[in-house]
């Protein structure tokens, strides 16, 4: 990828809390793992559009306070590279927060944690014109009925662009199980990015299918970024459980 478009690229839940967060349905653990034909992250494919197999881990008390984490292959730190390695393919997140309701609001806070294990030592950002990756983010969620809308700040640089501290990310969505098991959802959010990339919208509309333990997704995906291909309309089909 050129490093011209790497700013922006690197935006890119299956949609999640973030990741792909599933709180307890039968007990305090759950665990959930997931197939995807392309892993993106607001808008923005992390894998070059190539599938990638995901998984977690979540713990929710009865208190309301719950935590997990949650990890997935990647390849946008690779394509950012020319003449160094990181040796990174692996992303994990780390969030906990809390959530509670009243009548049919709910609320949700929380921070999550991106990790890219790797080495990203002076040459390498010297190369690819990053900073360290891992990011920071603390989020606060209102849903009422099928409508929830989520706020998203970085404490720290977002992604790896320089400068980008305090960017934050909106985030619309709407589910309605229109019979049992079938559920249509619609999304759109905005990256608002502080310093030199670009800000920009993402959309996205789909469904999902319970099928036996399973749950099969079908989504399009898209964004108002120009001239990026990771950043371009698509179909995303997904196979995930939880146990």
């Amino acid at each position: 990828m050129r490093k011209s478009t790497i700013a922006a690229a690197l935006f890119t839940l299956v949609p999640a809390l973030g990741t792909g967060s599933v709180l307890a349905a039968d007990g305090p653990f759950t665990a959930n793992v997931s197939l995807v034909t392309d892993y993106a992250y607001r808008g923005i494919s992390q894998t070059d559009e190539r599938p990638a197999l995901q998984g977690g881990f979540d713990y929710a008390h009865d208190s309301g306070f719950y935590a997990g984490v949650w990890g997935t292959n990647v390849s946008w730190l690779r394509d950012a590279e020319t003449s160094s390695s990181s040796g990174n393919s692996l992303e994990l997140d780390v969030y906990g927060g809390y959530r509670t309701s009243v009548g049919a609001l709910g609320l949700d806070v929380g921070l999550l944690q991106y990790y890219y294990p790797g080495d990203f030592d002076r040459s390498w950002r010297r190369d690819t014109g990053l900073s360290k990756p891992d990011t920071l983010e603390g989020y606060v969620g209102l849903s009422w009925e099928f409508l929830t809308f989520k706020y998203s700040h970085a404490f720290t640089d977002l992604f790896g662009t320089p400068d980008s501290d305090h960017s934050k990310y909106l985030d619309l969505t709407a589910t309605h199980e229109v019979m049992p098991g079938l559920s249509l959802s619609a999304h759109v959010g905005r990256q608002v990015v502080t310093g030199p990339a670009d800000s920009y919208t993402d959309w996205k509309i789909g469904a999902t299918k319970a099928v036996g333990d399973f749950t099969v997704g079908l989504h399009y995906v898209d964004t108002d970024l120009d001239d990026i291909d990771l950043a371009e309309e698509r179909l995303i089909l997904s196979l995930s459980r939880t146990f």
